[in-house]
């Protein structure tokens, strides 16, 4: 069982799994007014299968790969910090979105998201973060918004 937990493929299936399960949860939580035929829970349920299909999909290769290698794993220290930080900041995301909107809670998650996700070795670029951080949740917003009419999750700006 130690060899399983001291694989990181492995613990990260596990963990995105129940991460997953709390996103679907929450997915079909979202209140939708029945006004068009694509609403505005489609696209979160559609990630959060996608999420857990592919959390499961890494849990059984790294579960094959393991079976195949008799190697002893070394004990390498995994970054719990930053792996609680990245489920805190997607609960406090999916909490916030129905109150806050879209793009207003979708902006500092991308920004902290990155900085969270940058190898500790490669020099953090702030202004990349923020670019990044903004154009991508505008874009994403006027693109379902407007072209396939789907609607987002609106709050007190937008």
């Amino acid at each position: 069982m130690k060899k399983y937990i001291s694989d990181k493929n492995f613990l990260a299936g596990f963990i995105f799994f129940f991460v997953a399960l709390f996103y679907l949860i929450s997915a079909f939580q979202i209140e939708t007014k029945n006004l068009v035929s694509v609403e505005a829970d489609f696209m979160p349920k559609i990630y959060g299968i996608f999420l857990l299909i592919t959390a499961v999909i890494l849990m059984i290769t790294s579960f094959i790969k393991i079976q195949k290698t008799n190697v002893i794993y070394e004990n390498k220290e995994t970054d719990w910090k930053r792996i609680f930080a990245v489920i805190g900041l997607v609960f406090i995301y999916v909490l916030l979105m129905q109150y806050v909107g879209f793009i207003i809670t979708s902006i500092p998650f991308l920004f902290c998201l990155s900085w969270l996700l940058t190898p500790l070795y490669i020099k953090k670029n702030i202004i990349i973060y923020v670019i990044f951080s903004i154009v991508l949740p505008v874009i994403a917003y006027f693109l379902f918004s407007y072209y396939l009419n789907l609607t987002m999750p609106s709050g007190f700006l937008f």
